[in-house]
């Protein structure tokens, strides 16, 4: 007698055995994808004239399911405005790649400046970001491993800006 799975596998033509283990492949490279939660921003608030008192920690739990995320890098977008964003390395995480990876990232954005809105950028409105109050910034992390797939991101809360 022939199991069920085994008949239903043989009465598929070719082309849509094709499909199938094309969508299971993708299901796979999307594990290898790194994700970021964050899960604080400080202070929170920044004084961009103030150089001891315009830097950013972002600390973020990250999840990779193929442990190549050391290599790779954290983008910071600075919601306020398109094209503002701060790429950092990644040291080495995991001695064995292949395998599934967790753990906490602290990511330091240093001086951040006081710049005019503009357009948000689109990776922030991916994301979920609304319109920023003036005096507010978003700041989201997307993660890329060393094989350059990039995860779903993440965003802080507003975070006042101080002016003078």
């Amino acid at each position: 007698m022939m199991a069920p799975l085994t008949r239903l596998l043989r009465s598929l033509p070719a082309a849509a055995l094709g499909v199938v283990a094309a969508a299971g492949l993708a299901a796979c490279a999307a594990d290898n994808a790194p994700s970021a939660a964050i899960q604080s921003a400080t202070p929170d608030q920044l004084t961009p004239s103030d150089d001891a008192s315009d830097d950013l920690t972002i600390t973020l739990r990250y999840d990779d399911g193929d442990g190549d995320l050391g290599g790779g890098v954290a983008d910071v977008y600075d919601c306020r405005a398109d094209g503002v964003v701060t790429e950092l390395a990644i040291p080495p995480i995991a001695a064995d790649r292949d395998q599934h990876i967790t753990g906490t990232l602290e990511l330091h954005v240093n001086d951040i400046g006081d710049i005019a809105a503009g357009a948000m950028p689109a990776t922030c409105s991916e994301l979920g970001v609304k319109p920023l109050a003036a005096g507010t910034a978003v700041f989201c992390v997307v993660l890329g491993d060393a094989a350059g797939h990039r995860g779903d991101g993440d965003c802080t809360a507003p975070i006042a800006i101080v002016s003078p």
